[in-house]
């Protein structure tokens, strides 16, 4: 039974260490972005997640230190911090841990389905079959930032410097790249009249303020102005593909939180194994008998020992 323990303690140490790694991880990107210039495609979005990954990170580093000193101190059962008070408290952060993740690999596993189910009948629209694709909650959040961060790039005086602009002349239709929009080429008015196939900032306000993005009230023409719309299936590709991994992680986080929860179900449960003397004592063969503590002769009372006090009164 003591192996079996020790096995089983093993196990959610080991746990804990897969954990600690996918939290560095995650702490060691979330600062790659908070620090790097690459997250110019939605800086506040991607600062603002990289936050939580930092705070949810830090507390998972918190917890599986809570859980190894758990698995350590487990069969102590006195004090405040023994080892299965430090294990139920753990138990409670792990669970309500997976059951957050669980909601969040949901939301994730519907957004991808959303996002790939688009990607794949991009070819239908304007058929009896697929006459067109409203946007879902995802690209309501992201369409109103991608073409701010467009109409303002576009209004500076090299927007090729930056990456979001490098990301749309490379992956977006020629007819809204920097080398077709920008004022270097003598669109002084900075976008707020329509040139050409250029997407119009004014129109786009006016399309992305009606709602022509929903259902009941789609409008292709309108907003044909947007420089999401015109660039939706590159960005919902490439968000795809960011995504994915994420949603992996997320799994596997997940596969190692019930595995903690089960070990360290376990570790509560378990209880030492008495030795021989204990068991005779519990099925009543033997019956457990108490020795009086003898009062220690050699300490002094006020007035001296008894042998003293009696040798004292003889003299007199």
């Amino acid at each position: 039974m003591s192996r079996l323990n020790a096995s089983i303690k093993c196990g959610l140490m080991l746990a804990n260490v897969v954990l600690s790694m996918i939290s560095l991880i995650v702490v060691i990107a979330s600062g790659l972005v908070l620090s790097g210039s690459w997250d110019d495609f939605d800086a506040e979005t991607f600062e603002t997640l990289s936050t939580w990954a930092l705070l949810i990170s830090g507390i998972l580093l918190t917890l599986t230190i809570v859980g190894c000193l758990g698995a350590i101190n487990q069969v102590e059962r006195k004090g405040c911090w023994s080892g299965r008070k430090l294990l139920c408290i753990y138990l409670i952060f792990v669970i309500t841990l997976l059951i957050l993740m669980i909601r969040l690999g949901i939301e994730g596993k519907q957004t991808l389905d959303s996002i790939e189910w688009t990607l794949d009948n991009k070819d239908k629209i304007g058929s009896s079959e697929v006459p067109f694709i409203p946007y879902d909650k995802l690209e309501k959040i992201i369409a109103p930032k991608f073409n701010t961060n467009y109409f303002n790039d576009l209004c500076t005086e090299f927007p090729n410097s930056g990456w979001f602009f490098k990301w749309v002349n490379k992956h977006c239709p020629t007819s809204m790249q920097e080398g077709t929009c920008s004022l270097e080429n003598g669109w002084e008015t900075c976008n707020t009249v329509n040139n050409g196939d250029c997407p119009s900032e004014n129109a786009c306000d006016s399309a992305m303020n009606s709602k022509a993005y929903l259902e009941s009230g789609y409008d292709e023409d309108a907003l044909k102005n947007c420089a999401y719309h015109e660039c939706r299936f590159k960005t919902l590709a490439y968000v795809y593909d960011e995504m994915e991994p994420v949603q992996d992680i997320i799994k596997l986080v997940m596969y190692v939180l019930g595995a903690m929860i089960f070990l360290t179900g376990l570790l509560i449960c378990y209880n030492p194994h008495d030795d021989v003397s204990q068991q005779l004592v519990k099925t009543g063969v033997m019956v457990e008998t108490r020795r009086e503590k003898k009062p220690d002769r050699r300490k002094s009372t006020r007035g001296g020992t008894h042998h003293s006090r009696m040798s004292n009164a003889n003299r007199v």
